[in-house]
């Protein structure tokens, strides 16, 4: 059986939350295009070619990224979004659904890393780098230099980071998590999704000799179709009370300006699950 090398930047097991199964279709607009379309299965959407692809000691890796996606972030993605879903039904709170949105938050971690904008920004910034030192370097630590850039003829990104690698370490960086989960009160409203799985900003949140690092501090994810979720580091509210976790029922308005925000923070793409919702959305905006 032949390796995928079709690789998600968003998962399947996400998008699925925003797939119209009456339809079966999911809508889809390219703001470069000005395009609305739809697709019968999620399995182009959002997704590249050799995306987790590595080149290690002269081989292609089309799977070990992957499988690091699958164990940590989607295996059980299903699992912990049926345990949300049911935590905003009963509002009963338990470690169950502490792990299930710690779960989430992880994924939401690591949805930048995962972006080509993302991984094509790296590999600029990290080849531009190292051409300034070769131009002016003796000839073996050109070549070296030149070896280092070898899995471009075979692969798209170096892609060298565990995506579970940076989720936990990020996490424990983060400290304590507030989380806000908020829900359309309109049954006709509908939470967009990006062509990133999540949004993510940074604040200084710790102490370093140097003072203007920066590190995530906050997670906005579109869940599904009908739950936005929002996390916040403890570490924002030093100065302040510090804010207690929420269920909040929104309105339209409020929707709204999350799912504007979502489409200007994407790299070119939202997702819907109702196609007249996702036109009339493009209309307004």
């Amino acid at each position: 059986m032949s390796t995928p090398k079709n690789h998600h930047y968003v998962s399947q097991v996400h998008l699925k939350n925003f797939f119209n199964t009456k339809d079966g279709e999911i809508y889809i607009y390219d703001k470069s295009r000005k395009n609305l379309y739809s697709k019968k299965s999620t399995k182009s959407v959002f997704s590249e070619k050799f995306g987790n692809s590595r080149y290690i000691n002269g081989k292609l890796d089309h799977k070990s990224l992957e499988d690091d996606l699958n164990e940590h972030f989607e295996k059980d993605f299903p699992t912990h979004y049926n345990t949300i879903n049911s935590f905003i039904e009963n509002r009963t709170w338990n470690k169950e659904v502490k792990d299930a949105l710690v779960y989430i938050a992880k994924y939401g971690i690591i949805a930048d890393f995962r972006t080509p904008r993302y991984k094509q920004n790296f590999e600029d910034n990290f080849f531009s780098a190292f051409q300034q030192i070769s131009q002016s370097a003796i000839p073996e630590l050109k070549k070296e230099i030149d070896q280092m850039f070898d899995y471009k003829d075979q692969v798209q990104y170096m892609n060298v980071v565990d995506y579970s690698n940076i989720a936990n370490k990020i996490l424990d960086l983060m400290g304590d998590l507030i989380f806000s989960i908020q829900v359309p009160r309109d049954e006709k409203d509908y939470f967009l999704i990006p062509d990133i799985a999540g949004a993510t900003s940074r604040e200084k949140i710790n102490q370093y000799f140097n003072p203007e690092i920066k590190e995530i501090a906050y997670i906005g994810i579109p869940l599904s179709s009908k739950i936005y979720i929002h996390y916040y580091s403890e570490k924002l509210f030093t100065k302040e009370k510090k804010p207690t976790s929420s269920l909040v029922f929104i309105d339209s308005e409020e929707v709204n300006f999350i799912n504007k925000k979502n489409y200007d923070y994407s790299q070119n793409k939202v997702a819907c699950e109702n196609k007249v919702f996702l036109e009339d959305f493009i209309r307004k905006n």
